[in-house]
C-alpha cells in the first residue's frame, strides 16, 4: 500500500511540474508577442514566476493562477517590467510600464465560474 502512494506522489509532482513548465512556456510566448505589439524589445531570459495562487473555477473546481515577470527595453539601455497573470493556460492579466510613465493593461475580464466551467 504503501508503494502505491509513492508512486502517487511521484506522478503528481510529475504532473505539476510538467503544468508549470508549460505555462511558463505560454507565459513566454505571451510576452514576446505583447512587447512586438507595442513596439519595444523584449528580453528573452527575463521571464521568472513570481507567485502561484489556486483560484475556483475551470474543470475540477479549482485552478492555478501563475503570475510572472518579464523585462522588455525600449532604447537597449533600459530595462522595463512586465507582469503576466495566467489561470489555468488563458491570460487573465498582462501590464507594462512604459516608460512614459504610463501603464497599459491587456487581458480578459475574469468570467464567472459558470460560464468557465461550460467551456
Amino acid at each position: 500500500m504503501t508503494g502505491l502512494f509513492v508512486i502517487l506522489a511521484i506522478v503528481l509532482v510529475v504532473l505539476y511540474l510538467n503544468d508549470a513548465w508549460r505555462s511558463l512556456e505560454r507565459a513566454r510566448k505571451v510576452a514576446r508577442d505583447v512587447c512586438a505589439r507595442a513596439g519595444v524589445q523584449f528580453l528573452d531570459s527575463s521571464v521568472v514566476q513570481t507567485g502561484v495562487t489556486v483560484e475556483r473555477g475551470g474543470r475540477w473546481g479549482l485552478m492555478p493562477a501563475r503570475t510572472y515577470r518579464f523585462e522588455f527595453a525600449t532604447d537597449g539601455d533600459s530595462r522595463h517590467a512586465g507582469a503576466i497573470t495566467l489561470r489555468g493556460r488563458r491570460v487573465r492579466v498582462i501590464s507594462m510600464d512604459l516608460p512614459e510613465g504610463g501603464r497599459m493593461l491587456d487581458g480578459e475580464p475574469p468570467a464567472r465560474d459558470s460560464e468557465e466551467s461550460t467551456r
